[in-house]
């Protein structure tokens, strides 16, 4: 069968034009409501100040033209806010150029500074050394006095000897007299006075021990020792020798009127004894 084409194009006009018309008498039957009344008014409501805002309108732009290939869709991050500034770019900081007086004027600075910090490490191997030799001469010193500290802690504090087997102390200690050992003599005695300082064994420790001090220079020792005869063995055969001994103790510490008085005193007691005759000699020389 063959086809007319301009026959198939009246029907497809007229199907159009019957389609407009339905479409027409709808759209005023909505209008007119039921029955052709008229349409009923919407109720009143209040007016919102959002909704007298003025609208906003955007300028209509060109149209953008068709892509041949679709872009992917921006991400919402991509996407830039209504009136938003586009980021500012840094811009780029140039880059000095050196001249070469300035490239030489660096390197004087860096010998001036390696000059001066040679000269600081030289100062301080100098105080380094001075430090050193500083700390040797008081370690030296410091050693010299540990010695003599030593030396004297040794005269004040002498090792004790030990009493020799089957003798008292006050035999030890005239054994020890007679023999010039005045510091063992000094010891003994002393231990045997601690027992009892009365009774003849007594008495003539005491004036053994006065004796040893005397020799060793101990004057004041010597006159406690010696001043015990007149004070308490008045009757000793040792008395006049104890006043002679304070006299000669009293002119060693360059006392002359204390032992003038000693010497009149041994004259008054005992002029026909040796040492008041020695005294009353001693008297006559004196001014």
């Amino acid at each position: 069968m063959r086809f007319d084409g301009s026959r198939f194009l009246l029907i497809l006009f007229l199907f159009s034009a019957s389609c407009v018309t339905t479409r027409e008498q709808l759209n005023q039957m909505r209008k007119e409501g039921p029955e052709g009344a008229p349409p009923a008014e919407a109720p009143a409501r209040p007016v919102k100040s959002e909704e007298l805002a003025p609208v906003r309108t955007v300028p209509e732009t060109a149209p953008t033209p068709a892509v041949e290939q679709s872009a992917p869709s921006p991400t919402p991050a991509q996407v830039a806010p209504p009136f938003a500034l586009p980021p500012s770019t840094p811009s780029p900081t140039p880059i000095p150029i050196v001249k070469p007086e300035a490239a030489d004027y660096g390197a004087e600075e860096l010998r001036a500074e390696l000059a001066r910090v040679a000269g600081l490490a030289e100062e301080y191997r100098h105080e380094k050394e001075k430090i050193e030799a500083a700390s040797a001469e008081t370690l030296k010193k410091s050693q010299e006095r540990i010695a003599q500290l030593e030396k004297q802690l040794k005269d004040l504090t002498p090792e004790v000897p030990t009493l020799p087997e089957g003798k008292s102390n006050f035999q030890a200690g005239k054994d020890a007299y007679l023999a010039g050992n005045l510091d063992e003599a000094v010891h003994f005695l002393t231990q045997a006075l601690s027992v009892s300082e009365s009774g003849k064994e007594a008495e003539e420790a005491t004036f053994l021990r006065a004796e040893a001090q005397f020799k060793k220079q101990q004057y004041n020792k010597a006159i406690v020792d010696y001043s015990r005869f007149p004070e308490k063995f008045q009757k000793s055969a040792y008395h006049p020798k104890a006043l002679l001994k304070i006299a000669e103790s009293f002119d060693a510490l360059g006392k002359k009127e204390e032992s003038k008085a000693f010497y009149s005193e041994l004259v008054d007691k005992f002029p026909k004894t040796a040492e008041g005759m020695l005294a009353k000699k001693r008297l006559k020389a004196k001014p």
